[in-house]
């Protein structure tokens, strides 16, 4: 795994080609570097409903290895590396990974690679969150 200091400075800002590289490949590169958890890859159509997000995920293998977390209050109480799901209207169709010590998502878009506050996502239109801890790595704390 690479030092969290590290890849955070190398990857903050990077102009993330979203239209090519999407928001999982790069949920599933800070999950190998600071985790070390291989997610598995899956092919976004490019022209992707949000539903579609909602779908997989809902239904894909790996969602066997995640428990959701509630954030009572929009207290965000998950653990370090807990997935984030994001949507700005009823379904969810972005994610992103939550970093705990900084109390800060990182995610990709049109704009590259940021790293915001949950304030900063409601204010951008995220309103509905959804945070999933890896299951057996449950600390809630």
């Amino acid at each position: 795994m690479t030092r969290r200091s590290d890849f955070l400075n190398r990857v903050i800002g990077d102009a993330w080609d979203w239209r090519s590289h999407n928001c999982w490949t790069f949920t599933r590169l800070v999950q190998r570097e600071l985790f070390g958890r291989e997610l598995p890859d899956v092919a976004v159509p490019m022209d992707y409903q949000d539903f579609w997000a909602r779908r997989e995920f809902a239904r894909h293998p790996e969602r066997a290895h995640w428990s959701e977390v509630k954030a009572p209050n929009g207290i965000v109480t998950a653990g370090d590396g807990a997935l984030v799901l994001m949507a700005k209207q009823r379904f969810p169709g972005h994610i992103g990974t939550w970093l705990k010590p900084e109390q800060r998502v990182i995610h990709c878009g049109k704009f590259g690679v940021v790293c915001e506050p949950v304030l900063a996502l409601r204010q951008s239109g995220y309103f509905n969150l959804s945070f999933f801890e890896h299951v057996g790595e449950l600390t809630h704390g």
